[in-house]
């Protein structure tokens, strides 16, 4: 039996004036040492910033200055950023190949875009990919890919050491996964399949067993400190190092005399692991090189030019068309509100039907709970952009959804629910009894967009007591509160039901499923609700979200808009036709001012002229419309005669659409400033749209 013996890495030796990442390759001159370079989760964050992504450059570059060093990867590489999923892993294949990976094991996103390309991207790997313990019909999945592949084991030889690997992928993936893009693969128990990798390796007498795992120290079925731990007996001191994936996590620790390390998540770390063997004895010491202590590193630069041709290339990808859409999707900064962050808008609406419809599709897939209601959330700060009545490309739903989350599934009670939706509702700070407009200066990233359900809030409520009722879709009685045993399946995006935003609740529950990534969940229901190429269903708000103050009754309101010229003067007596939320066109007759005033429906709208002008956003709840002051801006919409002829004011000419300049924005802007007394305020605006002002909650990179 070989005695191992294991060093963690200090923060005394990761504070050393001397290059980490050259240090292992000093010592002994290499010949009884081998260091492994790390990396796991990168989903696509492959492009270093200079701030906190080393970047897949570095990685290639780190390599090439450690001779017979080696490089792999514990998962979840081909899913996330759009430089990953635009060509559904096949773009990030071909860059590690090009920085030199030797190893790489499967992830449960590997299966994101199904089996069938995940397939394709082994192929087309210049590395063995492992995962031992998945198979389809009886053999290891990735046998003979490429040809000679065990899918489960490698050796890999340098400085006359032979080292061992096998890759352990999460049974897990068996539930996390849509079910549809897995079908007819078997997970098997990972210890057992750990246990005859082992055997295998040490009939090939390596010098050291590394095991390459995507099953993380969290939520897993099967965690790698399990693995550790359950490898006692015949087992006790055969597996060196774990290499870990999935959690997210930063690990550096020992557990049953086996070092655990993983490097956290999105390249803000790549490990490096030094592997050293003196006869029986091997020494193991773990560090992880973040963007600061790599200064010295060049690199690579046919990796870099790669990368810009791939960026270059995904533009086109990102201009391509998916359809169209007759009114806008709110959502990002109107003004200085962030509309999501605050009410119910029709982004909203949508974003949480696509998750509801992602997550009713994995339990008809999975075959069971099909019973149970589901219903779904979406934090207002995880849209981050409008879409403008007109066309729709795959760049706009990019800068909608721009991170690289994952839809979880979770079973939650009606008192759960209710607690989540009065976190959502804490930052409401009271409502207008005549406009029904609400009272609070802040907007808040954790207030929820909502499918499947009803919810009444007071906004004059009690702080934890503002939500009146909660009624799921179908159901006239509202669910009972106290109610902690009634199942409900619930969908959201993993930051969310992950504690994100002070859901804490959702934290502490256990995850039922994943049902695949966020921006591709939206695409795909987007283009499912595409009738002759154009959205339909999404024109104003459902009325999900309901806002009822003390002494508030919701109605029809009147709603002002400026109506200018192309020059952004203000047309008195100006009959105009308009649009509510693409529907017919109906005819009104701007005042001596120049304002338009329009009778809606109670909640929100978008209005503008005939034509393809773009709209502005109207809404009692957020105050747009209805009133001027430091947060809300005056609607402008501008005229334009389509033969460019001066006709009289009574004459009702056709519009276009323009495009404004910034010039005429200002001076348009200019006389609702003054009347208001905000003199200080400028309210440019982006072809007839009111556009941005000085946020007042800075939109952060997470939510």
């Amino acid at each position: 039996m070989k005695k191992r013996i294991v060093f963690l890495v200090t923060a005394l030796l990761m504070s050393s004036t001397a290059a980490p990442w050259a240090m292992a390759a000093q010592e002994d001159g290499g010949e009884s040492q081998v260091v492994i370079y790390h990396t796991n989760d990168t989903h696509g964050y492959l492009n270093g910033d200079g701030e906190s992504i080393v970047g897949i450059g570095l990685a290639a570059g780190l390599k090439e200055s450690t001779p017979d060093s080696i490089l792999v990867d514990a998962g979840d590489a081909t899913q996330g950023l759009p430089l990953a999923s635009l060509t559904k892993g096949a773009d990030v294949i071909e860059l590690m190949n090009l920085a030199g990976y030797d190893l790489m094991t499967a992830g449960n996103h590997e299966f994101d875009f199904g089996t069938e390309q995940f397939l394709a991207n082994a192929k087309a790997a210049d590395f063995p990919i492992l995962s031992a313990n998945i198979y389809q019909d009886g053999k290891p999945l990735l046998q003979d890919i490429p040809e000679g592949n065990t899918g489960c084991h490698t050796v890999i030889e340098r400085n006359g050491l032979r080292i061992g690997f096998f890759g352990l992928t999460t049974s897990d993936t068996a539930t996390s996964t849509n079910p549809a893009g897995i079908s007819g693969l078997e997970f098997k128990n990972e210890i057992e399949a750990a246990k005859q990798e082992i055997d295998h390796l040490k009939e090939e007498g390596v010098d050291a067993i590394v095991a390459l795992c995507h099953m993380g120290n969290s939520d897993a079925s099967c965690t790698s400190v399990d693995l550790a731990e359950a490898l006692t007996g015949d087992y006790q001191d055969q597996l060196d190092v774990i290499i870990d994936g999935h959690s997210h996590t930063v690990e550096n620790e020992e557990t049953n005399g086996i070092l655990i390390v993983q490097t956290g998540s999105q390249m803000a770390g790549i490990g490096k692991l030094t592997l050293e063997v003196t006869g029986d004895e091997v020494t193991a010491a773990e560090e992880l090189l973040t963007l600061d202590l790599l200064s010295d590193v060049t690199a690579s630069d046919a990796v870099s030019q790669k990368l810009s041709q791939i960026e270059e290339s995904q533009t086109g990808l990102l201009d391509e068309v998916i359809g169209s859409t007759d009114t806008t999707l709110w959502a990002g900064q109107i003004g200085v509100v962030a509309v999501t962050r605050l009410v119910e808008t029709n982004y909203g609406d949508f974003a949480a039907d696509a998750f509801r419809a992602a997550a009713g599709r994995y339990v008809e897939d999975l075959g069971q709970d099909t019973d149970l209601p589901i219903v779904a959330v979406e934090n207002g700060g995880g849209i981050r952009a409008m879409i403008p009545n007109g066309e729709i490309t795959v760049g706009d739903l990019i800068s909608a959804f721009p991170f690289s989350n994952t839809i979880y599934l979770k079973k939650v009670t009606p008192a759960i629910l209710y607690e989540v939706m009065e976190v959502s509702g804490l930052p409401l700070d009271g409502q207008d009894p005549e406009t029904g407009m609400l009272l609070q200066e802040t907007n808040s990233g954790g207030f929820l967009q909502i499918s499947g359900f009803t919810v009444v809030f007071n906004p004059d409520g009690e702080a934890g007591q503002r939500v009146t009722s909660i009624t799921l879709d179908g159901q006239t009685d509202p669910l009972d509160r106290a109610d902690t045993a009634t199942e409900i399946i619930m969908a959201s995006n993993n930051y969310i039901m992950s504690g994100g935003n002070d859901y804490t609740m959702l934290a502490e529950l256990p995850k039922y499923g994943e049902a695949g990534g966020e921006l591709e969940t939206v695409q795909s229901y987007l283009e499912s609700c595409l009738k002759d190429g154009r959205l339909e269903g999404y024109a104003g708000t459902a009325n999900r979200i309901r806002m009822r103050g003390e002494g508030y009754e919701p109605g029809d309101y009147t709603a002002s808009i400026l109506i200018t010229d192309e020059s952004g003067n203000p047309l008195s007596g100006q009959r105009v036709s308009y649009q509510v939320d693409g529907g017919e066109s109906a005819e009104g007759t701007t005042d001596e001012e120049g304002l338009l005033q329009i009778s809606l429906a109670d909640g929100a709208h978008g209005v503008r002229l005939n034509g393809d002008q773009q709209e502005v956003y109207i809404d009692n709840y957020s105050g747009f419309g209805i009133t001027v002051d430091e947060y809300r801006e005056q609607p402008i919409l501008v005229f334009t005669q389509e033969s460019g002829d001066e006709e009289s004011e009574s004459a009702a000419p056709e519009t276009t659409a323009v495009s404004q300049t910034s010039e005429a924005a200002e001076s348009a802007a200019a006389p609702a400033a003054s009347e208001t007394g905000s003199s200080s305020f400028v309210f440019p605006i982006l072809v007839v749209l009111v556009c941005l002002g000085v946020a007042v909650e800075v939109m952060k990179k997470r939510k």
